[in-house]
């Protein structure tokens, strides 16, 4: 197979938008509420989408805020909590957006080693007798960008933690409704929310391009960083929100889950089997759902400018090193040799011969 293959973002495929249900729900929700839809409004989102997911997270609207995608929010979040001097902790390797929108806000942001079932509770316990961070920053299901599943032990320790320490924990869940196998384990604020922050979106469920992301956590902290967006963005995108609140009242979105799995699964299977078949020796990742595969190359592999090699035979690659913090225990990152392989947005064919061309490399 000729021709450039892209094992970058983790983006749907054009074929996975709902194009033609969307074009109703906005439709609808502009003639149908015109007068709000089309107007400064409700600073923590959209009234009715906010009623739609506190039924369905069994909270109160003023535990909801509604943004401009989950990681504004996570911005906002961090405005909000981190103070001069403040530690946040990750997974390590952790979502690079994140790692880098907790630095920007000023914090130093400390990667405790991810396992093959979530983040290493014995580090992270290690790390909170040194000092207690302005908050966890975890992505249990499906993990961006390893794939890993944060188990359910470790998820009743981690609040347990939360709540003896005084932390707050964020749950990112924007994969968790696409599980390919397996049951799915309870979210952290199912636990014990009383630490918990949840954030979520649409973007891997319906578009990215809407930007419509959530978060629930206690009205309070709600209060206080609706206030922060309402200075940062005076009003949020109402159009949008209306037409997913449509969407949901519509009862389309189990469906279109339904879809996306048949539509990935497949891809999901080319690329956890292409990772065994053609890097044996590497330490691989392989999810239950989501969106990424991941793999650890091992000690001897040659790792020398490997995305710029990999880009000479038509191969782009994400550098690993991007999505990863300081190290715990201030031994050099290993992040040279972490590879991310998004599977949903390209072909089988490309997988597998993608992943022939990352093996040929190393």
């Amino acid at each position: 197979m000729d021709g450039k293959i892209v094992f970058t973002r983790g983006v749907p495929p054009p074929e996975a938008f709902p194009a033609e249900e969307l074009s109703e729900c906005f439709d609808a929700a502009i003639r149908n509420d015109t007068a709000v839809v089309l107007q400064y409004g409700q600073q923590p989102g959209y009234a009715p989408l906010r009623e739609e997911l506190a039924r369905e997270y069994g909270v109160s609207e003023d535990e909801i805020l509604v943004g401009n995608g989950s990681l504004q929010l996570q911005d906002l979040v961090s405005a909000r909590l981190v103070r001069d001097g403040a530690v946040v902790f990750t997974e390590q390797p952790s979502y690079d957006r994140a790692i880098s929108t907790f630095r920007r806000r000023g914090a130093r942001t400390i990667g405790i080693p991810l396992e093959e079932d979530g983040i290493s509770v014995e580090r992270l316990e290690a790390a909170l007798s040194r000092e207690v961070p302005a908050f966890l920053y975890l992505v249990p299901d499906f993990q961006n960008p390893a794939g890993a599943t944060l188990s359910l032990e470790k998820r009743r320790r981690i609040v347990e933690l939360a709540d003896e320490y005084g932390f707050w924990v964020i749950e990112d869940i924007p994969y968790r409704k696409l599980r390919y196998r397996g049951e799915d384990l309870p979210m952290l604020r199912e636990i014990d929310s009383s630490h918990v922050i949840t954030m979520s979106s649409f973007s891997k469920l319906l578009s990215p391009g809407i930007r419509v992301g959530f978060m629930l956590a206690p009205s309070g902290l709600i209060r206080d960083v609706t206030t922060l967006g309402e200075n940062t963005y005076l009003s949020p995108v109402l159009p949008t929100q209306a037409a997913v609140a449509e969407y949901l009242k519509r009862g389309w979105l189990a469906p279109n889950i339904e879809r996306l799995k048949e539509l990935y699964r497949p891809r999901w299977e080319a690329m956890s089997g292409a990772v065994r078949r053609e890097l044996p020796e590497a330490r691989a990742f392989i999810p239950d759902g989501g969106f990424f595969v991941s793999v650890m190359l091992p000690e001897g592999a040659n790792t020398e400018n490997l995305v710029g090699r990999a880009k000479d035979i038509g191969l782009v690659l994400t550098p690993g090193s991007a999505f990863f913090a300081d190290p715990d225990d201030g031994e050099p990152s290993v992040g040279d040799r972490f590879v991310r392989l998004p599977f949903c947005a390209v072909s089988t064919e490309q997988i597998d011969e993608g992943v022939r061309r990352l093996a040929s490399l190393i």
